[in-house]
């Protein structure tokens, strides 16, 4: 990624709370009513999974290899079409996942394609407001094409990220609501499962953390 330039930025507010985004983004229940293109284009999303193996009925010893973009599809663009040459060095395996993803918590996520690699930073505002922004980055080749058409990119992800933001807006109104106590998980949402206990030991560990530095000059005193 080190030799790869920006072809498109776009920063956007969205009226939720950070935890309530990456909530959205650790979970599939959503997509099918939400995200009809990326459902599309992703058929395991159609069912509300994040993966094949999250159908109940999944069995590793009979499980089948499964594409996971639809067939014909090799990107996340708007004909599902790539609009660069493929990234060197792809292995098969990468190039048949349609899409690769990296967390960096709780700041950033990376998702990289054959053709272009995207970045979505997120930056808490206040309580409610969370600063979400959106890089597309090509090969430098790439941009210096003049056929190459970025709007490609950028109107099917700026869609997907529209309709995560509009789901997540509508959630945190939820949360504000007085009857309101806690939520449920479903079994599909170990993910949002794991992302919970994240919070919960970074809470600990800056309450530690923060014992530890109080009690610091009392005992150099």
């Amino acid at each position: 990624m080190n030799d790869l330039v920006e072809a498109y930025r776009e920063t956007n507010i969205v009226e939720a709370n950070w935890k309530v985004i990456w909530e959205n983004f650790n979970e599939c229940l959503h997509c099918p009513g939400v995200h009809p293109s990326l459902c599309s284009l992703i058929p395991v999303y159609k069912k509300g999974h994040l993966a094949p193996h999250d159908a109940g009925d999944w069995d590793p010893e009979t499980a089948q290899p499964e594409p996971t973009l639809r067939p014909g599809a090799r990107s996340w663009t708007l004909t599902g079409e790539p609009v660069a040459p493929d990234f060197p060095g792809l292995s098969d395996a990468e190039r048949d996942a349609g899409q690769t993803y990296a967390v960096v918590l709780p700041t950033l996520f990376v998702v990289a394609h054959v053709d272009f690699v995207s970045i979505v930073s997120i930056r808490p505002l206040g309580p409610e407001r969370t600063e979400v922004s959106g890089e597309v980055l090509v090969a430098p080749e790439t941009l210096a094409n003049p056929d190459f058409d970025v709007n490609q990119i950028v109107l099917f992800n700026t869609q997907v990220q529209n309709e995560d933001a509009a789901a997540c807006e509508m959630n945190q109104r939820g949360l504000r609501s007085s009857p309101f106590e806690h939520g449920v998980l479903m079994p599909e949402e170990y993910q949002v499962r794991e992302f919970h206990q994240w919070v919960q030991r970074q809470l600990i560990d800056g309450a530690a953390g923060g014992a530890r530095n109080n009690r610091e000059p009392l005992v150099a005193v």
